[in-house]
């Protein structure tokens, strides 16, 4: 990140609100979500996700063929090593059955080519070769492999039970972290000033982000206002 600091570090700080002497810091305690959503919230799903990428490889807008398959590969053997809930199948796209595509598709799992902005910064270069996913077996945690950054991953389930799917995630990242080292050695790409990096400047730090696919025909204005205000006690 160095050798463009004089040209980003001004719009990551603006765009960030960091101080130039600001120190990264992540706080993945799931005893710290204070609540949930109020359970009578018309709420169909909730789905909170970060990015991360591994050192040694380029991030997506740069990377080789080469390496985006030695990202997949390393993946593999890092999957493989997940147990209990997290436990799952690896899916890579080249080759892909058409009956585990459909499914993944019914699924709302699987990533596609064809965005606009992705294929603009060269992130769908070699299509589909090193990509895929995975989920585990009740299918409430998912990783991409090489969509827009080398790795997304997801927790998610039916429900407002925010606290149960963050704690899912915190400890699908620190088991996917720790397969990945004891595989390769390797670590997250992590900047002490800026935190987790990722091909997008607007993930930097800890990449999270978090949503509620809610029922919203026939809610009046009070009782949305009800439920949103639910939502922000729980995400503060």
């Amino acid at each position: 990140m160095q050798d463009f600091a004089d040209v980003f570090d001004p719009i990551i700080q603006e765009y960030h609100g960091i101080s130039p002497d600001a120190t990264h810091t992540s706080d993945m305690d799931v005893n710290k979500i204070q609540g949930n959503i109020d359970p009578t919230a018309p709420v169909h799903s909730t789905r909170i996700r970060v990015g991360r990428s591994i050192d040694g490889f380029g991030l997506s807008p740069g990377i080789t063929k080469d390496q985006r398959l030695g990202v997949e590969s390393l993946m593999k053997k890092a999957f493989a090593n997940l147990t209990g809930d997290l436990a799952g199948t690896y899916y890579p796209l080249t080759g892909m059955d058409e009956k585990v595509r459909q499914q993944l598709v019914d699924d709302h799992f699987l990533f596609m080519s064809g965005d606009p902005n992705l294929k603009v910064a060269g992130m769908e270069r070699d299509w589909p070769e090193g990509r895929g996913l995975f989920h585990n077996k009740d299918k409430t945690f998912l990783t991409w492999v090489n969509e827009e950054d080398q790795l997304r991953i997801i927790s998610m389930q039916g429900g407002g039970d925010v606290k149960g799917v963050f704690d899912r995630l915190a400890r699908g990242i620190k088991a996917v972290g720790d397969s990945v080292k004891a595989e390769s050695g390797k670590d997250f790409m992590l900047d002490p000033k800026y935190g987790y990096v990722h091909s997008c400047p607007t993930n930097l730090g800890t990449g999270m982000r978090a949503s509620v696919h809610v029922d919203l025909p026939g809610k009046n204005k009070l009782s949305m206002f009800s439920f949103f205000n639910s939502l922000e006690s729980v995400i503060k």
